[in-house]
């Protein structure tokens, strides 16, 4: 599906949306401080300043015990890569520009999302094969509305790495615009009356910069 604005612009829905893939990984990096504590929290490496290096003998044993504090880093690893698919997806923000009449600033999300899913998980004990699978089962579950419901936007990761999340109505001027109550995600404070350019990042969720305005 194709859509054509106003201005001659086309904005291709399809290349566009998040697939499932990219929202699991958002998914992931939303788990970024949880992976980061459990890591500090794990790990298990004796500190020796002036030893030498270990040799490869006992890297193993050193491996086996500090299982989940790889595990955490291969997470991390993996959902940087996708941050990074992710920054690249949103470049180009073209669609409209967009006039907002209706505005709401929703970037204490990320807190509820943090507060209600994440601190929780923290207290979690991780001694045994059992509680790391009660984890790995309720990371799941999460993980599994987390894409259903499209909350990839409420993501305390993003609003570390500076991302702004509002709610807002755009003026129903011209073809093209978003009907209805859409979600912006942004790196810039926007305001009542700003016009925006968009990328469609999913149903009614979409990439926003500020529109260049040439004043007469």
């Amino acid at each position: 599906m194709v859509c054509a604005t106003e201005s001659g612009r086309i904005m291709d829905t399809n290349t566009a949306r998040l697939n499932r893939l990219k929202k699991i990984g958002m998914y992931l990096l939303s788990l970024w401080l949880l992976f980061v504590l459990i890591f500090v929290n794990k790990i298990d490496i004796p500190l020796c300043w002036r030893c030498k290096l270990v040799p490869w003998a006992e890297v193993g044993a050193i491996a086996t015990k500090n299982v989940l504090p790889l595990i955490c880093i291969g997470m991390l690893t993996v959902s940087l890569v996708f941050y990074f698919a992710f920054a690249r997806s949103i470049q180009g923000a073209k669609a409209g520009p967009f006039r907002i009449i209706e505005i709401e600033d929703k970037s204490a999300d990320h807190l509820v999302f943090l507060a209600t899913y994440i601190i929780p998980l923290v207290s979690f004990g991780l001694d045994t094969p059992r509680q790391i699978t009660s984890l790995g089962v309720v990371l799941t579950t999460i993980g599994a509305i987390y894409v259903r419901t499209n909350l990839f936007y409420a993501n305390p990761t993003l609003s570390l790495l500076g991302f702004k999340i509002y709610t807002v109505k755009f003026a129903q001027i011209g073809v093209g615009v978003p009907p209805g109550s859409t979600v912006l995600i942004t790196r810039e404070g926007i305001e009542l009356n700003n016009s925006v350019n968009t990328l469609i990042l999913d149903k009614n969720i979409f990439f926003a910069r500020k529109a260049i305005v040439i004043k007469p």
